[in-house]
């Protein structure tokens, strides 16, 4: 199995969670900017109800035979009455409160995870590319401060990778000349140090 396909087998999983994010947060702004529409607008859709211990009668117009006669809505029966709350309680209850904060929520997930997703990319994609455009011994040497954290001094790659000091200057001078380290004096020899 090669590299590449292990790399897309993971980020599968990675692309199927930050979907499933995408659509819980958008599906869940959706709802909360429908509730919090209908909250808004609840005066309007609902006649005939009571309002803080009144009654409304709201007329109505109807259309008989071409003659118009203003009529009123008898009261409400008692089971059907309804106390309307102030519409700004309303938006602000923990039921809208949370449909708002998980679609905010899982949206900067979806975010979060792209970002993961995008610098993995381009880390397998600088790693395949220094594969292809290195030669053996500057992998050599860039594997050999990689694997002692990042940084080594030149006489140390020198003695682990069994390389002259002459050689080792040379390779040092082609990866710098690369932008893929950095050298600082340190004491008598220099301070080799991988680039992020």
């Amino acid at each position: 199995m090669k590299q590449g396909e292990t790399i897309e087998k993971g980020y599968k999983k990675y692309v199927v969670v930050m979907l499933l994010c995408f659509l819980f947060g958008g599906f869940s702004l959706i709802m909360y900017i429908m509730l919090f529409y209908s909250i808004l607008w609840q005066n309007e859709m609902i006649l005939g109800i009571r309002r803080e211990g009144e009654i409304l009668n709201i007329p109505v117009f109807s259309n008989e035979l071409g003659n118009a006669s203003n009529e009123t809505l008898p009261p409400p029966s008692p089971e059907r009455r309804f106390i309307i709350s102030n519409p700004s309680s309303l938006l602000l209850s923990p039921f809208l409160m949370a449909f708002l904060a998980a679609g905010i929520i899982s949206i900067l997930a979806g975010f979060s995870i792209w970002n993961l997703i995008r610098e993995k990319e381009i880390k397998a994609t600088k790693k395949t590319m220094l594969d292809i455009f290195l030669l053996p011994e500057e992998k050599k040497v860039l594997s050999e401060i990689e694997k002692y954290g990042g940084s080594l001094t030149q006489s140390e790659i020198s003695k682990n990778t069994g390389l002259s000091r002459v050689k080792i200057h040379r390779i040092i001078r082609n990866l710098e000349s690369k932008k893929l380290i950095m050298k600082h004096q340190y004491g008598m020899t220099n301070k080799i140090v991988i680039k992020k």
